[in-house]
């Protein structure tokens, strides 16, 4: 079991980035390290002063090398972040189900909401954390907002069945006297949950993710800088082209509105990148009259 060294390399510079720089690491962490550090400087030769666990390491983890973590320390994430995840989208929802950290946050819900979709897909949806709508149906982009996001993908062309959709945070998060009420993740929830993710865009390989909202796209980004000026251009994650827009409950209003058009304008250029056809009729959607 495995997650390729890319992602987590460039997750471990988002954190860089973003001022953390440092992470814990609880001793199987540092055995894994260790067993790819001896990998590395004896030329692929298993140490025999620290085995790897069985089901592990594979031949593509000894590419990670120490110098690639970032080395001054005064802050810890809440988890181990060189943890090896599992190699299948079952296996990582098993995994979030028996993390202790996230657990051990007492700030999320109880009830898992994973992912649906297309596990193939060409296109990742990703969203901050899922809504009281999400929790209730137990799967992300619910509700009015899901219906807005299907409605968006229809006018591509696209059906909800042919996209991979998640969320950054996976379980609902927690406030006190709450309804239907939902408040954004915080920097704990994001750290605890961003390893996941990572794995996910590993596992299903899309072309393109798509982040919606302010909240997840700073975190898989890794910039503070509002979403809108994010907006406009791809960015690279892991190697994988991101565009960052607004979130689909941010448009449940009627009347056409400039963040209506730029949604679209990113949805156009999506499918450019993607080769899709586009008639006239699309792109001159929310055109100026």
């Amino acid at each position: 079991m495995f997650v390729a060294a890319e992602p987590l390399i460039d997750y471990l510079r988002q954190l860089e980035r973003q001022g953390q720089t440092h992470v814990h690491l609880d001793d199987r962490a540092r055995k894994i390290l260790r067993e790819c550090y001896m990998r590395v400087k004896g030329g692929g030769q298993k140490s025999q002063a620290a085995p790897a666990p069985q089901n592990v390491l594979k031949e593509e983890a000894a590419s990670i090398c120490l110098s690639d973590v970032p080395a001054q320390a005064t802050i810890q994430v809440a988890v181990a972040t060189t943890e090896v995840l599992s190699n299948s989208l079952d296996g990582i929802k098993s995994q979030i189900l028996v993390d202790a950290a996230l657990k051990g946050l007492g700030s999320l819900r109880e009830k898992l909401v994973f992912s649906e979709g297309d596990e193939s897909a060409d296109i990742m949806l990703v969203g901050e954390a899922p809504s009281y709508y999400d929790e209730l149906k137990g799967t992300p982009f619910s509700g009015p907002a899901g219906k807005k996001m299907e409605a968006i993908l229809k006018a591509m062309g696209i059906a909800r069945e042919e996209v991979y959709m998640t969320n950054l945070v996976k379980y609902r998060p927690a406030m006190a006297n709450q309804t239907t009420n939902t408040r954004r993740p915080n920097a704990d929830e994001i750290n605890a949950s961003m390893r996941y993710l990572m794995a996910e865009i590993s596992i299903v390989k899309p072309k393109v993710v798509i982040v919606l909202g302010a909240t997840a796209a700073k975190a898989l980004i890794g910039t503070e800088v509002p979403v809108k000026n994010m907006m406009g251009q791809f960015h690279k994650v892991a190697g994988v082209p991101v565009r960052a827009t607004y979130h689909p409950s941010y448009l449940l209003h009627q009347e056409i509105t400039p963040e209506k058009r730029a949604v679209w304008a990113d949805m156009l250029d999506v499918m450019e990148l993607l080769g899709m056809p586009i008639s006239e009729k699309q792109r001159g959607y929310f055109k100026k009259k």
